[in-house]
């Protein structure tokens, strides 16, 4: 009995190690990027970088540029790759306003709306739209041909019909957000996973806005999510684990299927400083993709 008992745990160890199984193989556009928005992943699984300037990098498995785009967009804030591999870039648009601050008067910009420009992978523009019920862009998805955007001003995740724009379901209830952090990943069986990192939590939401599966609590055990607020985002693997990052300090892990038996990704650097969102992205084959955001790099994690 105690040598099957070794042998079981040994194996349990063995699963959970191949769970991960991730190692840091090396850090892409260094020197190239600037502040990046958010991470995507289009045909043949070309890594985009959205820059907040406006600027679309595009590379290939080996981190080699194989397009830029220059969108001529402000203050871009969010990215999506379509089924029909048009890319969707989302402007926040914002105005300045004065405001009291105790005795003193400040000026800030406020977000107003969200602009959409749609690209084909050469960089040709193809149309632009105003999406009347958004305040701001802070992600965007499509999935089951819907559009998804998450609105940090409004603190809701927004779905739209592809084609016209028009809000078909809105999710606002219990969304405990913080630090201007706000993102989404697409999940299983066309569902959508919030990052909930005020309430310490990943969940996930059918195209209804249906809570349908959740995990998380705050924490100093692996399974727990860690600091003031995480995780700042999440992503599902192909092999059916849950990748998981936190902030300040950085922490990448992958989970099992049903959010348990965490493993810490090892050898990733400190990404950010402080309350900062780091952009995520995770390719058809399982790679990795983590944005350095303000130092204008990407680290790749490969099996």
């Amino acid at each position: 009995m105690r040598v099957l008992s070794i042998v079981s745990v040994l194996l349990l160890i063995g699963v959970q190690v191949r769970g991960a199984g991730y190692k840091v193989e090396g850090q892409i556009g260094k020197g190239r990027l600037s502040t990046i928005s958010h991470l995507a992943i289009g045909a043949n699984d070309t890594l985009c970088a959205l820059e907040k300037s406006g600027k679309i990098t595009c590379f290939d498995a080996k981190g080699t540029v194989v397009s830029e785009i220059n969108t001529g967009m402000q203050n871009t804030t969010a990215i999506a790759v379509a089924p029909d591999q048009t890319i969707r870039v989302f402007s926040t648009l914002t105005e300045t306003k004065k405001v009291k601050s105790g005795a003193r008067m400040r000026t800030v910009n406020v977000p107003i709306g969200v602009e959409e420009g749609i690209f084909d992978f050469s960089g040709k523009k193809i149309s632009s739209r105003k999406l009347p019920h958004l305040k701001s862009a802070q992600a965007a998805k499509v999935i089951d041909g819907k559009l998804v955007v998450a609105d940090l001003s409004a603190r809701a995740l927004v779905f739209h019909d592809l084609e016209t724009g028009k809000e078909t379901a809105r999710i606002k209830k219990g969304l405990r957000l913080c630090c201007g952090i706000f993102d989404f990943c697409e999940a299983p069986d066309n569902t959508v996973a919030v990052s909930n990192l005020g309430a310490f939590k990943v969940q996930r939401y059918n195209m209804d806005g249906k809570l349908v599966m959740e995990f998380g609590k705050r924490g100093r055990e692996m399974d727990d999510f860690q600091g003031c607020c995480n995780p700042v985002s999440a992503a599902y693997l192909p092999a059916g684990g849950i990748l998981t990052v936190e902030k300040d300090p950085t922490r990448i892990k992958v989970y099992d299927s049903a959010g348990k038996n965490a493993v810490q990704i090892s050898g990733v650097e400190e990404l950010v400083k402080g309350c900062s969102f780091i952009p995520t992205a995770v390719d058809s084959k399982g790679n990795i993709y983590l944005a350095a955001n303000t130092k204008g790099y990407i680290v790749k994690c490969v099996k």
